[in-house]
């Protein structure tokens, strides 16, 4: 798991294989410094995390990470903002206490005076149907990562082109295509 070297306050390897159901509450947003640490999150992402907003806000935005999601798709994730485009994906993110929620994510540089000051992230919610494929996608993209072979971004390259036949084969020629068509 990429984790930028933090400490978080609970143990994010904890999981309970329990789905909460994000259901009708608004987008899930939050705020980064340049770093990817928490500066702002909305009530409701607090509220389906489990955490609270203060407990949020000085933390990485990988305390929300499950450690389902496939190392690929965050070094995707930070290729696509930091060359300053936005970047979308369904991700599966983990609450405090081990239980998760699916989500279609979108994540963006923020531009004050054409200078990248931070990153902002909202989710939704993706419709329920797809959430079995994408669980496939994921084993097969962190299989793929582990027998890589290589400890450097090489080892993303299997599970990337894993990635790009799962969005092809759906009819789509990009990953946002996809994700922006998955939207409840």
């Amino acid at each position: 798991m990429l984790t930028m070297g933090f400490q978080p306050p609970v143990d994010i390897r904890q999981v309970t294989n329990r789905n909460v159901e994000v259901g009708g509450r608004r987008a899930l947003q939050s705020k980064t410094d340049l770093d990817g640490v928490i500066t702002h999150a909305s009530q409701s992402l607090a509220e389906i995390s489990g955490f609270t907003r203060e407990e949020l806000i000085g933390q990485p935005q990988n305390i929300l990470r499950h450690p389902d999601v496939p190392d690929t798709v965050y070094h995707l994730m930070w290729e696509e903002i930091g060359a300053g485009r936005e970047f979308f994906s369904l991700v599966k993110n983990r609450c405090k206490n081990g239980d998760h929620y699916w989500v279609m994510m979108r994540a963006a540089p923020i531009m004050q005076a054409g200078k990248r000051v931070g990153y902002t992230s909202a989710r939704f919610l993706p419709r329920a149907d797809l959430i079995p494929d994408w669980e496939t996608l994921f084993a097969e993209m962190r299989v793929a990562e582990r027998k890589s072979g290589h400890a450097d971004a090489r080892r993303f390259e299997p599970a990337y082109q894993i990635l790009n036949r799962f969005v092809r084969s759906r009819g789509y020629d990009n990953l946002q295509q996809l994700v922006l068509s998955s939207r409840a």
